[in-house]
């Protein structure tokens, strides 16, 4: 619930004198109804009740000095603060005076006399191109009727604002990196900065300036061409533009990902035609024009991305069975037949299998499956080679029984008895 200063219930009482009711008043300034007519009924300038109150340690001034001028000489505390801890006052008042007051007693006391000033935070505009704000948030959402944690990597242009959503089932160095390209992607180039937060995946030790990136995150940005910009270490506005898109944002884009979907794809889709939407209705306050617009300024003068293999945190040599498959974290994929008995390329990305021949993709396959046997029929069609004969073609029998398979040309539909389609199956199998 907010507090209610002298310039709210100002407000307050000019729109009560509009003849605008005092619940509508109380909603839009987020206080209870019966504390704004309290406050409206008592003189705007009158004191707090609660301020006119004798406080547990009126009195007490000489020897709360001593025990502060004594800390100070010590050294005890930070040098230039001139006072210890409330901790520390407490305890010293309760052993050597039998202070008969509480703990926080002694820290209304010392924050009504030792005023923290206020620091006043400098306002920076960030030229196009110059930076990207990285985070990650996490949803729980629905992806082909299981309930999983996914994790969103959001990433907003300094400049334009411009701002899109990632997603993710695993938040590793490959998810990371991976995530990267896909903004940069998205974004339309690469930034010369991207300012992060302190994760493991991007920093080893450190914070802020000092910050020691990973190796495999450091070599990732050396080859993209982007400086990384990590946070000081609990100080959240060094990164606002996208902390305030992960509070806000996050709730623009919250019915996509709460709702259910049928793939990942799916919903990354969809994501992405919601932040085109966005961009094209909200407005820059930078340039004072739409997002997109800004956007497409911005993209003028980013680097491009560069053309590199999609990250992989997995490569093994496999040989090509007879069947077509190769071995690969527990499971079979299969590959164009022709590559029976050569040895391929197996890589692991974030959600691919990608096997490769001579550096040529030969297969792509879904990563992480329940399926412990990936087949691509395709893959065992075509015309034989010098040295691989293709595979036996089907028959009759395995088209039909066979005939849902993807991949496969589905059968017409006979309108016939099904003492006639038995018959049918039966002459299929001579």
């Amino acid at each position: 619930m907010a507090k209610l200063g002298r310039v709210h219930v100002m407000f307050a009482q000019e729109m009560v004198d509009r003849s605008v009711s005092v619940r509508q008043v109380a909603t839009q300034l987020g206080v209870d109804e019966s504390t704004l007519r309290y406050r409206l009924r008592r003189p705007l300038d009158a004191p707090d009740g609660r301020s006119e109150r004798t406080t547990a340690l009126a009195g007490w001034e000489a020897r709360v000095d001593a025990v502060l001028t004594r800390f100070a000489d010590a050294r005890v505390v930070p040098e230039g603060t001139g006072q210890c801890t409330a901790q520390q006052l407490y305890a010293a008042l309760v052993r050597e005076h039998d202070f008969p007051g509480s703990y926080q007693a002694v820290r209304r006391y010392l924050k009504r006399r030792f005023v923290t000033p206020v620091q006043a935070v400098r306002r920076i505009e960030t030229p196009p191109g110059v930076q990207a704000q990285h985070d990650w948030f996490d949803v729980a959402s629905r992806i082909a009727g299981v309930r999983c944690m996914l994790h969103g990597l959001i990433g907003t242009l300094s400049h334009s604002r411009a701002t899109f959503v990632w997603v993710s089932r695993t938040q590793t160095q490959l998810a990371w990196q991976t995530g990267h390209l896909a903004l940069f992607a998205r974004y339309g180039g690469v930034p010369l900065w991207v300012r992060i937060d302190n994760l493991k995946t991007a920093v080893a030790r450190g914070a802020g300036p000092s910050a020691v990136l990973t190796p495999a995150f450091a070599t990732f940005a050396e080859q993209c061409g982007f400086a990384v910009d990590p946070c000081r270490a609990r100080t959240g506005s060094d990164k606002g533009k996208v902390e305030r898109a992960v509070r806000t944002d996050r709730g623009v884009f919250a019915d996509l990902l709460l709702a259910e979907w049928p793939s990942l794809a799916a919903l990354q889709a969809a994501l992405d035609a919601r932040a085109t939407e966005l961009h094209t209705r909200r407005r820059c306050p930078a340039t004072g024009t739409t997002i997109a617009e800004a956007l497409a300024a911005e993209r003028r003068v980013l680097q491009p991305v560069p053309a590199m293999h999609e990250p992989f945190d997995c490569v093994v040599a496999r040989r090509v069975s007879r069947d077509c498959l190769v071995s690969f974290e527990g499971r079979r994929y299969s590959v164009p037949f022709a590559t029976v008995g050569r040895t391929v390329e197996v890589r692991g990305t974030a959600a691919h299998v990608v096997i490769l021949g001579e550096g040529h993709e030969l297969a792509r396959h879904p990563r992480h499956t329940a399926a412990r046997l990936v087949l691509t029929p395709a893959h065992y069609e075509g015309a034989s080679t010098p040295t691989v004969r293709a595979p036996t073609p089907l028959g009759r029998r395995a088209r039909l029984q066979l005939g849902a398979w993807p991949g496969l040309p589905t059968p017409a539909t006979v309108g016939r008895p099904l003492d006639a389609y038995v018959t049918l199956v039966e002459e299929a199998g001579r």
